[in-house]
């Protein structure tokens, strides 16, 4: 597929369309994973991680703290991603050859950009397994913050299967302004597979800004309650969904 032009990302993406990872990314993921082990050694726990689809189209959906989150999934997700990521980090010209080679594609966030929903839709129409951050850039502090409603517009185009994960600790291990971590738990918690119909029930009848909230609530559902920020309420509500015999 044709992307936008920035130097040394390419003209054509994905670099392979196989589901099978490129060089880079295995090369990225190895190292990647050598640094978690290193740094964080057995305050790194991860849970739930069987639980990703072998086959999509799936949106793997996820709160975000941290610049160490997107390493955490592309060094230890145990199938390949895709992974939207802000354009600014898509310099100078090696740092793009290198994120495109990884799978990370560029999306403006100062405006609709409908080249990377494209490119998002392309890759799950393919059966890809798409990252996204639904709060759409890192929260400030603990406490998810209000999802973007351009998550709730993927689910609904695709119809892919939607696999909630939840991170916390990494706030913690790399705070703003910090160049080097500590070490601190760091916590991954992968939910069940969540089918759109089963999600919302006919989600043509709501909006895409209702669809992503409840997106974020499964997330939350999965995070410590001091985590959960403006999606406790969400999150209660989908814990009592899984307890109440003959609620799907």
């Amino acid at each position: 597929m044709a992307t936008s032009v920035i130097p040394g990302f390419p003209k054509r993406f994905p670099v392979r369309d196989d589901d099978s990872r490129p060089w880079r990314y295995r090369i990225v993921s190895f190292l990647t994973r050598i640094f978690f082990r290193v740094t964080f050694g057995r305050s790194l726990r991860i849970e739930g991680d069987e639980r990703l689809p072998e086959h999509g189209p799936v949106l793997v959906v996820s709160n975000h703290l941290s610049n160490l989150d997107p390493l955490l999934f592309g060094g230890f997700a145990p199938r390949m991603l895709f992974c939207m990521a802000k354009q600014e980090l898509f310099r100078p010209r090696l740092v793009a050859w290198l994120l495109a080679g990884s799978n990370c594609f560029p999306v403006n966030r100062g405006k609709p950009d409908r080249r990377a929903l494209r490119t998002a839709l392309d890759i799950l129409a393919r059966g890809g397994r798409l990252l996204i951050f639904v709060e759409g850039t890192r929260a400030k502090a603990p406490g998810m913050k209000k999802a973007e409603a351009g998550v709730g517009f993927l689910a609904r185009r695709s119809g892919a299967a939607i696999v909630p994960v939840a991170v916390w600790g990494t706030e913690r291990a790399l705070r703003r302004g910090r160049l080097l971590p500590r070490r601190v738990p760091l916590n991954m918690r992968y939910g069940e597979p969540v089918e759109l119909v089963r999600l919302l029930g006919d989600s043509s009848a709501v909006d895409d800004q209702t669809l992503a909230d409840a997106i974020a609530g499964t997330i939350a559902a999965l995070l410590p309650q001091e985590y959960r920020g403006v999606y406790s309420a969400a999150a209660a509500e989908n814990a009592t969904a899984r307890t109440v015999p003959g609620r799907a």
